[in-house]
């Protein structure tokens, strides 16, 4: 299709700037401090006053330090090329091939499109194998797994009965905001759903404070390095950058979760035969009678310094990209060190962690294709010198309406995309290098662009029958996809709204806020 847009629409370019983007790191201006002592405890480059900024406002420069003063220091960044809007031209088509000399020439442009978006992108493509193998490890472990099935047992068993769903769902949540989880969540139904069932609840609140716990955390998702990583990385922008704003988002998003969860659970536990699987839930309730409620024991010491490491290199990754400029070379080495001290702390050998490493990386294999051959598309736009008139007719259609509407239009879009395309990383890398320049030509910051992929691809997993996860986890509660659909889809909706407030809220708030 790309060599077809080659061949049928007009050549046309922008001008293109190159534009640097510092990471912003707050600092408060005490008595004594000069520009060199500054320079000095943030480890920012050599430095002029007019670089710091003001912490109200990311693009006023500041003219004096004076104590108690809040300002913004640049450390590291990246520059990266920007489309100026109101530059496009039409290039001239006289000169070009004759129409089948061009075809031949678009053949070879698409045998060669998949090798040269290999090389475009290697650099994220390799974090996505080393993040996938090193996740591959971790969670091999079945510590994490361990760790919150005893947690979320352990409430329902004492008198905290009533934080059953709320401390699941946050931790499902978290596990889908940080570490995408997806199809671990098919395996945590067969305990969540009978744990459901013994609490007085149903099958489907049972799929609920686990499944799409998940999927809610992982559209607000603050850390994910598949989707968020990936999505930042293409836009280039700073990874785990706007942090701040997705810890709202996912907060809110979350708080919602939990509501209608609970607003379900309450009902079915006042009246069972309002839930759609109550004939099925009766057969549940009978074999669990008869079954012990400790299916899971006790963490060991070891799984629980695992999950302690796990998590503990979020915190440090996320400490390392505010404070020290890291990217994905760092973020790559921490992840894989992470790997290394969870598996000598389950007693792999070095044979078991590299079988665990390479069985999670072949993971993502097809992602890590997704994204060459998405970039081998865009290649074939650029030689074609098309590109830029596709993105001038998305910005022509776009610029008659306000930044918010355009946001909120482009979640669209990805929520239609995402059922063709489930893979989250892989819906990454086919719409963000459409998506981060379109940004730019009506005037939205790109990171916007990817919290409006993030609401598109994240919630419609909650019904997409393309998805492989949903479908395994449908099956593995026995619950039919149009009850499912039924029930869900009034959430769904609320989250889509909620989506649109936030990306109308980010693309009028301080710019502050998105750093």
């Amino acid at each position: 299709m790309a060599a077809a847009a080659t061949l049928v629409l007009p050549p046309g370019e922008y001008e293109r700037i190159e534009r640097n983007f510092p990471n912003w790191l707050p600092h408060t201006v005490v008595e004594g401090d000069t520009l060199q002592s500054i320079i000095e405890v943030t480890g920012a480059a050599e430095i002029s006053l007019s670089d710091f900024r003001s912490s109200s406002n990311v693009s006023e420069p500041v003219e004096t330090l004076t104590p108690g003063m809040k300002v913004l220091v640049p450390i590291g960044g990246l520059s990266r090329s920007a489309v100026v809007p109101g530059t496009y031209e039409r290039l001239p088509s006289a000169g070009r091939e004759s129409f089948l000399q061009s075809v031949f020439s678009r053949i070879g442009d698409i045998a060669r499109a998949p090798i040269m978006g290999f090389v475009d992108k290697a650099q994220i493509i390799g974090f996505v194998l080393l993040v996938g193998g090193s996740f591959g490890v971790i969670l091999s472990t079945g510590a994490v797994d361990q760790c919150l099935g005893w947690v979320v047992l352990r409430l329902g068993a004492g008198r905290a009965r009533w934080a059953v769903i709320p401390v699941s769902f946050t931790l499902f949540s978290l596990g889908g905001a940080v570490y995408g989880i997806g199809e671990d969540t098919i395996a945590f139904v067969l305990i969540t759903v009978p744990f459901a069932i013994r609490l007085g609840y149903d099958t489907i609140t049972g799929v609920a404070m686990c499944y799409m716990a998940s999927q809610v955390g992982f559209a607000g998702a603050f850390f994910n390095p598949f989707t968020v990583g990936i999505a930042q990385g293409i836009a280039e922008l700073p990874y785990l950058s706007g942090l701040n704003f997705r810890y709202v988002v996912w907060t809110v998003v979350t708080l919602i979760g939990i509501a209608f969860t609970m607003w379900w659970a309450i009902r079915v536990e006042r009246d069972p035969k309002r839930s759609p699987t109550f004939a099925m839930d009766e057969i549940h309730r009978s074999r669990i009678s008869k079954t012990p409620s400790d299916a899971v024991f006790k963490p060991t010491l070891s799984q629980c310094c695992v999950v302690a490491v796990a998590f503990g290199s979020v915190f440090i990754s996320g400490y390392g990209v505010a404070k020290h400029g890291w990217f994905i070379n760092e973020m790559s080495a921490m992840f894989l060190t992470s790997a290394m001290i969870c598996g000598a702390l389950t007693r792999y050998t070095p044979r078991q962690v590299s079988q665990e490493f390479v069985r999670g990386a072949s993971q993502m294999a097809e992602p890590g294709l997704i994204i060459a051959c998405s970039a081998g598309v865009m290649i074939v736009l650029q030689q074609g010198q098309v590109l830029d008139t596709i993105l001038y007719g998305l910005a022509t259609s776009l610029e008659t309406v306000s930044p918010g509407l355009a946001a909120v239009a482009m979640m669209c879009v990805q929520a239609v995309l995402n059922f063709f395309v489930p893979s989250g990383s892989g819906q990454a890398a086919m719409t963000m290098p459409i998506i981060t320049p379109l940004c730019d030509l009506i005037g939205i910051d790109r990171q916007v662009g990817v919290l409006a992929f993030q609401f598109g691809d994240g919630f419609g997993n909650l019904v997409i029958p393309t998805s492989a996860v949903l479908m395994g986890v449908l099956g593995a509660a026995r619950i039919p996809w149009l009850t499912w659909i039924r029930w869900v889809a009034p959430l769904v909706i609320v989250l889509h709204l909620v989506g649109a407030i936030f990306l109308v809220i980010a693309t009028n708030a301080p710019a502050s806020w998105l750093q």
